[in-house]
């Protein structure tokens, strides 16, 4: 059973990895907002013909799945020894971030 010390100290480092956390998240929202809007804008494609259409709707797919990833990945750090690892072992595994990233 963990101590109150030992408990304390888990807390403090969860709750240290939490801005990076909330800056991965506001930046997958507002690349997810922007990919639905430039979707729900894109002219009537042409059934299976149109590949930029094809490709916005990959990388909606890659977001949406890279936000539940996210949610899984903040989730296992609160109860991880070194939640900041966990933060950096999502952003290097994380497909669209490769992607996105120069």
């Amino acid at each position: 059973m963990p101590s109150l010390e030992t408990e304390t100290t888990m807390s403090q480092k969860s709750e240290a990895a939490q801005p990076a956390w909330n800056k991965l998240r506001t930046e997958l929202e507002q690349e997810k907002a922007r990919l639905y809007q430039q979707i729900g804008h894109y002219p009537p494609p042409i059934a299976a013909c149109d590949q930029q259409f094809n490709y916005l709707l990959d990388k909606q797919a890659k977001i949406l799945q890279a936000l539940a990833r996210l949610s899984e990945a903040e989730s296992d750090s609160l109860t991880a020894a070194d939640p900041l690892k966990v933060v950096d072992e999502f952003m290097g595994s994380s497909a669209y971030l490769e992607a996105v990233t120069p």
